[in-house]
C-alpha cells in the first residue's frame, strides 16, 4: 500500500511460519518486507528482505545466519511487525511471551497465533499496546481460519455477545468422531490420530482440555470483556471418555463432544458434553464449531477447520489490517 513499507520478522519456522514466511517473501501483502526469520537455534536477518529462493532450503545453512535469540532486531529497532508463531509453552507462554513484550514496548506491532501469551496475558499485553499505540491482533489462535475474534470487533459492534459454546480443539473432535462412528476405545482412536499427524506425539494439552481452555480465554476476555486467567476455568478432558459412554449416546440421538462454554454469568468450563446431533455445533472430525449467542441476532453460529493451512489465511488476514492501519495513519500525517 502506499506510503507503507513494513519490516517483518517471522519468528518460529514451523508448519505456520514455512508458509506465511514464503507468503510475505512472494509479495502477498503488499507494503511489507519479509527481513528477518528466525528457528529456535538462530535467525537469518536480510535487511533487504528475504528472497523465495533463500526460503527454499534450511535457513542454517543460509549466510549470515546468527545463533540465539532474534530479540535483538526488537531491542535494536531493525523490524516494525512481530508475526509470532513460535510453539504454545504452558505455563510460562515463553519465550513468545518476552518477545511479544519486547515488541509492544517498543511500539512494534505484533501478530501471533501463539495462544499461551495472548491467554495467560491478555489484558497486561493489551493495556501495552494501548499505552504505546502498537498493534497486537491473533486471530490465528483460536479457530483456524474462522474469523471469531475479528468478527466481534469488525461485525458484532452493534449487539452484545451474551454467551459462547463450541467445539475448539480439531484433536479431540476428531478421536469423539471416530468413537461415534466407528465404535473405537480412545486409546484405539488416539493412536490413529497419532498415525495421521492429527494429534501431538505428546496429546496431553489436547485431551486433556488444556488447549480449549486457552482458546476460551481468548474468546471470553476479548469477544466477551472478561477478565478471566486460567485457573478461573474448570478443565476436564476426553481420556475417561469410554466407549460404552460413547455408543450409548449414539443410541439415545446424541454425540459425546468437548465444549468449552463461557455462560452469561461468566463461568467458564471445559468438558465433554452431551450434544444433540442436530445442534449446529455438532460437526464431526477435525471441525471447529462455535455458537455466540446475541442480545438482539439470537444465535450465530460459524464453523470450519480449526488448525492447518486455515491458519495461515487467519495471520495474513491480520498483517493485511496491520498495513491498513499503518497507511491510514500515514495518509492521516500527511493531510
Amino acid at each position: 500500500m502506499s506510503g507503507v513499507s513494513l519490516r517483518a520478522l517471522v519468528n518460529g519456522y514451523g508448519f505456520l511460519g514455512r508458509r506465511v514466511a514464503r507468503a510475505l517473501a512472494s509479495g502477498k501483502v503488499p507494503g511489507v518486507k519479509l527481513v528477518a526469520v528466525a528457528r529456535s537455534t538462530g535467525y537469518i536477518h536480510r535487511p533487504g528482505g528475504l528472497t523465495l529462493e533463500e526460503l527454499e532450503g534450511d535457513i542454517a545453512s543460509l549466510e549470515g545466519f546468527v545463533e540465539g535469540s532474534p530479540i535483538s532486531l526488537l531491542e535494536d529497532g531493525k523490524v516494525d511487525l512481530l508475526i509470532e508463531l513460535t510453539p504454545t509453552n504452558l505455563p510460562t507462554g515463553e519465550p513468545a511471551l518476552t518477545h511479544i513484550k519486547t515488541a509492544l514496548s517498543r511500539g512494534i506491532d505484533v501478530v501471533t497465533a501463539n495462544k499461551a501469551p495472548i491467554a495467560l496475558a491478555y489484558r497486561e499485553l493489551t493495556e501495552l499496546s494501548r499505552s504505546t499505540g502498537a498493534l497486537l491482533l491473533f486471530e490465528g489462535t483460536v479457530g483456524g481460519g474462522i474469523p471469531l475474534v475479528s468478527l466481534r470487533r469488525f461485525c458484532l459492534r452493534g449487539d452484545e455477545v451474551l454467551s459462547i459454546r463450541g467445539i475448539l480443539n480439531g484433536t479431540t473432535n476428531y478421536i469423539l468422531s471416530r468413537m461415534h462412528f466407528e465404535g473405537l476405545t480412545f486409546e484405539l482412536a488416539l493412536r490413529e490420530a497419532q498415525n495421521l499427524g492429527i494429534a501431538e506425539r505428546d496429546p496431553t494439552l489436547d485431551i486433556e482440555g488444556y488447549d480449549t481452555a486457552l482458546k476460551l480465554l481468548i474468546l471470553a476476555n476479548s469477544v466477551m470483556g472478561l477478565n478471566r486467567r486460567l485457573e478461573d476455568v474448570r478443565i476436564t478432558g476426553i481420556s475417561r471418555v469410554t466407549a460404552d459412554a460413547v455408543s450409548l449416546a449414539k443410541e439415545a440421538g446424541l454425540a459425546v463432544k468437548l465444549i468449552g462454554s463461557v455462560s452469561p454469568d461468566g463461568h467458564l468450563t471445559v468438558a465433554p458434553r452431551l450434544v444433540k446431533l442436530n445442534d449446529p455445533i455438532c460437526v464431526h472430525g477435525t471441525l471447529n464449531a462455535v455458537t455466540f449467542r446475541l442480545r438482539t441476532a439470537g444465535d450465530l453460529t460459524l464453523i470450519g477447520e480449526g488448525a492447518g493451512e486455515p491458519t495461515v489465511t487467519s495471520i495474513l488476514n491480520d498483517v493485511w489490517e496491520v498495513v491498513s492501519v499503518r497507511a491510514r495513519l500515514t495518509g492521516a500525517r500527511g493531510t
